[in-house]
């Protein structure tokens, strides 16, 4: 089942600023977080988009006040495999992000067995997102591996963490 989200309301100018949410998502699982996120940075008097990494355009990243960005990691696949490697190729498309307030999360499932594998690569995973994004002349201020069990209390420290360093409007 493809998953797919874009929310292409205009909003109004918002109290605290406006962020962007973006994903790579296939199942739905970044997206569910994506959706999390943005629900999230609402609550706290943002106003708030999504979209998949395919469908927003460098205009709506540059106007933003935040960016929040993430992909799945796929348990089985070698590390670095298509989502993330999607991921990095958008970001790369950026223009400079002239030290925008960015979180990065990648979300994952595991087995009891495969812990230590998992951990290693979420790591992994994180550092590689905030590595392009502070190449690109963001500021990462929060990464976040998101557990499919753990979505709404993980992605809401995510959020609080990256919005705490919006300045005032």
């Amino acid at each position: 089942m493809e998953y797919t989200m874009m929310n292409s309301e205009k909003q109004a100018p918002q109290p605290h600023g406006t962020v962007v949410v973006v994903c790579e998502s296939q199942r739905g699982r970044a997206g569910t977080v994506a959706e999390a996120a943005r629900d999230a940075a609402r609550a706290r008097g943002f106003g708030a988009t999504i979209g998949v990494i395919d469908d927003l355009a460098p205009a709506t990243i540059a106007s933003s006040d935040a960016l929040i960005a993430g992909c799945w990691m796929p348990g089985k696949a070698p590390f670095g495999d298509e989502p993330m490697q999607r991921m990095i190729g958008w970001i790369d498309s950026l223009e400079p992000l002239n030290g925008k307030p960015i979180g990065v999360y990648c979300t994952y499932r595991f087995f009891p067995h495969t812990f230590a594998d998992t951990a290693t690569r979420t790591a992994e995973t994180e550092h590689l997102l905030q590595a392009k994004f502070e190449d690109k002349g963001g500021r990462v201020f929060a990464k976040r591996a998101i557990h499919v069990n753990s979505i709404e209390d993980d992605t809401a420290a995510l959020v609080d963490s990256v919005l705490e360093h919006v300045p005032a409007a």
